[in-house]
């Protein structure tokens, strides 16, 4: 099966390799950024089947005009929220405008993605969302307060949204990765990779590939689930 895909945060680590599964099933791909246009245009330049457009996903009227803009090629069967930024830091020495940009950017932008592209999906009666979560979301750590607060109503938003357009045919899921070997996890270790490497049962970090193969898994319902929160991780993500 094939058709249309839109992943968010899709040019650089997960959100690229998440784009190149299902460029490499045979899907049109839609894939969103904010800023790196350098790795748009080298992800475009290699995949003909790609289109890189760069909005804000706290806005909702420029995912609107993403919408009706894939509209005219087709009605998405797949979206992949997987945008997001980490913003760790002490709560007592975090602005609390820096704990609003991480809410609204992870999930914020998934809530608007969910909002413009759900009704499309359930008027067509089928459709598949993933919503990438992270371990944080039940898993405490200093420093992380914000991203986990996103984290877990990203996931409770899941939930909710499974429940409501189940009798549409849309599938909603989200998979919660460990640590995953990316520029954005480089930025969070600040150079304590090896200790953190230590403090994982597995004594493994993920790579991309594998998250993206579980959300191809879901999204193309060769795991036909709805309603499901998926951990993964090399031991981290227990508990």
């Amino acid at each position: 099966m094939s058709g249309i895909a839109v992943v968010t945060g899709g040019t650089r680590g997960i959100g690229r390799r998440i784009a190149e599964q299902f460029l490499g099933a045979g899907y049109k791909v839609f894939v969103t950024y904010a800023r790196d246009e350098q790795a748009a245009a080298s992800f475009m330049a290699d995949f003909p089947d790609l289109t890189a457009v760069q909005l804000d996903g706290r806005r909702i009227d420029q995912v609107q005009a993403l919408c009706e803009r894939i509209r005219l090629e087709g009605v998405p069967a797949v979206l992949v929220n997987n945008a997001g930024i980490t913003g760790d830091g002490i709560f007592l020495n975090t602005s609390p405008d820096m704990f609003h940009q991480v809410m609204d950017t992870n999930f914020g932008s998934t809530l608007n993605y969910c909002n413009v592209f759900a009704p499309v999906m359930a008027a067509a009666r089928f459709g598949n969302i993933v919503n990438i979560s992270s371990v944080a979301a039940t898993k405490i750590k200093l420093g992380n307060t914000a991203y986990g607060c996103a984290k877990a109503a990203i996931e409770r938003l899941t939930l909710g949204l499974a429940l409501e357009l189940a009798r549409f045919d849309v599938k909603i899921n989200a998979v919660a990765p460990g640590f995953v070997d990316t520029d954005m996890f480089k930025a969070f270790a600040q150079g304590g990779e090896r200790e953190i490497l230590k403090s994982i049962p597995g004594r493994k970090i993920m790579q991309p590939e594998e998250v993206a193969n579980m959300v191809f898994l879901l999204a193309s319902r060769q795991f036909n689930t709805t309603g499901t929160v998926i951990k993964v991780g090399n031991g981290e993500n227990i508990g």
